[in-house]
């Protein structure tokens, strides 16, 4: 018994969905109408008429010696370095953005919106290293984007890491400046004491002072009595401060040498070219535009549209049927 009903309901059901065949067979030409529109009305408003296409170029690298300033890892600060300020300054003015796209306001927002948009930075799970795809409206300057990244952000970094030594080499010249000042102006004191008192080499000059009174000079044997006794005096009334701004010259010169060898191993370092990117996949110039995704994006609506046909016209053909056997019905009963 159940086996006859179940084959009575199998039959009713193969005798529908024929008739929902034979419905969309009658509509076939309006079917495929339909998906023909929809696909070429997708294909013409994503044209370049209405969405200007973009292109792309992708560069891949790692982080090299990049100390973090943080718990991040090296490679976690270097995407942040890619979306930093001074990165999208970089881009965006090198590139003219601003003038490419037509971009009217002042403010940095809508430049840093669209480097959002043209520039994505992503990091590879599997390997560590870090993807930058760069896309443009013109895929050489994608390309010429792509290559210069590396040397952009590396600039950037570089600048970062040195600018401790910057502000140091600051510190060291202004420090040389008040050195110098300071010499500057004990010699111009020493120089006093040489023209007013002969006091050069205080200490030589007593000795010689002293072999004088005792008749032990090499030499002649003539001495300037008057000219020995003064420079004694000189010796005995200024020669204390003048053996004391001597060290004083001594010792700023000391200190002197010792900021000019710190400043010129701080200037090494400002100097000093760094790598910091190490490019593992270099970019490549690539015509094809990958966005937007015209074929795609026409057939998935094209699919949409086929179905959503099905269902209108099965619709539309079940609902006429059903007010059709309704008016037969009616009439049926009215007789």
């Amino acid at each position: 018994m159940e086996d006859n009903f179940s084959k009575k309901d199998k039959d009713i059901y193969m005798i529908d969905l024929h008739k929902w065949f034979l419905i969309l067979w009658k509509r076939k030409f309006c079917i495929i109408g339909i998906v023909t529109l929809t696909v070429l009305l997708v294909v013409f408003f994503m044209s370049p008429l209405f969405i200007t296409p973009k292109y792309k170029s992708s560069i891949s690298f790692y982080p090299n010696n990049v100390q973090p300033k943080s718990d991040e890892t090296s490679t976690r600060q270097v995407m942040l370095w890619c979306q930093s300020n001074n990165m999208v300054d970089s881009i965006t003015k090198k590139y003219e953005y601003k003038k490419r796209y037509n971009i009217k306001s002042e403010n940095g927002l809508a430049l840093s919106e669209l480097y959002k948009s043209n520039i994505n930075v992503r990091l590879d799970k599997f390997y560590g290293n870090i993807i930058v795809d760069v896309y443009d409206i013109d895929p050489k300057l994608a390309y010429a984007i792509a290559k210069d990244f590396p040397v952009l952000l590396n600039n950037i970094i570089k600048n970062e890491f040195k600018k401790p030594y910057a502000l140091s080499l600051d510190a060291v010249t202004k420090s040389l400046a008040i050195k110098d000042r300071a010499l500057d102006s004990i010699m111009k004191v020493l120089v006093a004491y040489g023209v007013d008192y002969e006091l050069i080499l205080q200490t030589m000059q007593g000795a010689e002072v002293t072999k004088g009174y005792l008749g032990t000079s090499e030499g002649s044997r003539t001495i300037d009595k008057e000219a020995l006794k003064k420079l004694k005096a000189n010796i005995e009334q200024k020669g204390p401060m003048a053996y004391e701004v001597q060290q004083l010259f001594f010792s700023l010169v000391s200190q002197r040498n010792d900021l000019q060898a710190r400043y010129d191993a701080i200037f090494v370092k400002l100097i000093e070219e760094m790598n910091f990117i190490t490019v593992v996949i270099e970019p490549f110039y690539n015509p094809t535009k990958v966005y937007p995704r015209t074929l795609r994006t026409a057939f998935v609506f094209g699919f949409i549209s086929f179905f959503a046909a099905i269902i209108f016209f099965l619709f539309t053909e079940l609902n006429f049927v059903r007010h059709f056997l309704d008016d037969i019905r009616r009439i049926k009963r009215k007789k």
